[in-house]
């Protein structure tokens, strides 16, 4: 959302899709909404996407992307607000096995896309609208929940997360990594928070 409530074409595309359309998808994806574990063999070739269109796979993944991301930051970065934020959004966990080992959200956009069933190109359209609704909904959870959490704080904390963060550096050694959906993510979500909050701007990737 900008600051002048005015979306961006592309923002509300992908807003209207998380707003009606993910739920439906993640049901399909995860049939048992009463066993939020997925991601056991992911590596090995993330089978259940199959059942997610073709054509919504990329908006599917950005959004699973960022709520599982969000899910493992409270979790990390804000444990003693954790167990209210879990008995208000039952969001899934991406682990091996039952939740004792959490899985690189990372792992959610480069699998699919190494294995085929993605795009990085449509991955890369949809990441700029994903990142913003991404912000503003944490933004709106925080106002609205968890008053005492400041939202700029969470993605100050967020953005040098080792799960989340990938190094300028650590890119330069190895220039491939710029067509990598992970680091493409990486980028659009320093974008978007340097947008949202300007005057905490810090270089990308630092």
């Amino acid at each position: 959302m900008s600051t002048d409530n005015s979306p961006s074409p592309g923002n509300a595309e992908f807003q209207r899709y998380y707003l009606n359309e993910f739920a439906g998808d993640l049901r399909s994806f995860m049939p048992d909404e009463n066993f939020p574990y997925f991601g056991h063999a992911w590596h090995a070739g993330c089978r259940e996407l199959t059942k997610v269109p073709a054509e919504r796979r990329a908006s599917f993944l950005v959004a699973l992307y960022f709520t599982v991301l969000v899910d493992q930051a409270m979790h990390t970065h804000f444990p003693g607000h954790y167990p209210k934020f879990e008995a208000l959004t039952r969001y899934p966990k991406f682990c091996h096995g039952l939740g004792q080992f959490q899985k690189n959200p990372r792992m959610l956009l480069d699998v699919p896309y190494e294995g085929g069933l993605v795009s990085v190109d449509a991955l890369r359209t949809v990441l700029p609208a994903g990142m913003e609704v991404f912000i503003e909904e944490v933004v709106e959870f925080c106002q609205q929940h968890t008053p005492e959490i400041n939202a700029e704080d969470f993605f100050g904390k967020l953005r040098y997360d080792p799960d989340v963060q990938i190094p300028l550096l650590v890119v330069m050694a190895n220039p491939e990594l710029k067509n990598m959906p992970a680091w493409i993510a990486y980028e659009q979500l320093c974008k978007a928070i340097d947008d949202k909050w300007p005057k905490g701007k810090k270089p990308h990737g630092t």
